[in-house]
Order: structure tokens, then C-alpha cells, then sequence
């Protein structure tokens, strides 16, 4: 089936997916390592912050940090998904009211509507081929 799909595309999909799982496993290393010297950077600050304030003062410290930034990246977030919707609902809106003013066009003048689609569909066949 990959020889066929591989012949049809005219590229080796045997080395799409190659390429796909060594750049997924060098992700993944990478990831793990991010992740180490993460948890090494905190442990790093806690016992600095245990030489000033004290265990239990440096680790509510970070413990605040970390959640002060949860809630910054949530807000974020909240933030991003409202504008989202907001520009959705206005692409929305301008192609009801789109579709309506066509249907009116459609409704109130047929002959001149079945001109224009006809216009257009002549200038795209008889228009020229040369690529832009």
C-alpha cells in the first residue's frame, strides 16, 4: 500500500515516516533533558532561598511563583479564546450578511445575477493560463 500511495505522490513515503519518528525521538530527548534541568534550576533556588528565608519560607516561596504563574498563563489563555470567538462571530456575521444581500440580488434581479455568474465563469475559462 506505501509503494502504491509512495508511487502515486511521486516521493518515498518510507522516508517521510523515517524522518518523522527519528525527529520524534530526538524531540522527545530534548524534552527530557528540558525537563531535567528544569527540576535541577528549582532544586537550585529552593536551597538558595532555604539559605535566606528557611525550607518551608523558600519552598511557599517558588510554590507561590509557580502559582502566580498558572494563573497569569490561564488568564492568558482566556484572554486569546475570547478574541477567537469574538472574530468568529464577525466572520459570522459578514457572511450572513453576505448571503443576504446576495439572496436579495438573487430575488429582486435574477436576469442581472445570471449575467454576473455567467461573466465570471467566462473570464475564468477564457482568462489567461500564464501562472502569476
Amino acid at each position: 500500500m506505501l509503494s502504491i500511495l509512495s508511487l502515486l505522490t511521486g516521493a518515498s513515503v518510507h522516508r517521510t515516516i523515517a524522518r518523522a519518528k527519528r525527529n520524534s525521538i530526538f524531540i522527545a530527548l530534548a524534552l527530557l533533558f528540558l525537563l531535567t534541568a528544569y527540576a535541577l534550576a528549582v532544586t537550585a533556588g529552593t536551597i538558595w532561598l532555604a539559605g535566606i528565608y528557611g525550607p518551608i519560607g523558600a519552598a511557599l516561596f517558588l510554590a507561590a511563583c509557580a502559582l502566580l504563574i498558572a494563573i497569569i498563563a490561564l488568564v492568558v489563555m482566556a484572554v486569546i479564546n475570547a478574541q477567537e470567538k469574538r472574530r468568529a462571530r464577525e466572520r459570522r456575521a459578514a457572511l450572513e450578511s453576505l448571503a443576504t444581500v446576495g439572496l436579495g440580488l438573487v430575488r429582486a434581479q435574477p436576469l442581472l445575477t445570471a449575467g454576473v455568474l455567467a461573466a465570471i465563469v467566462a473570464a475564468n475559462l477564457v482568462g489567461s493560463k500564464r501562472d502569476d
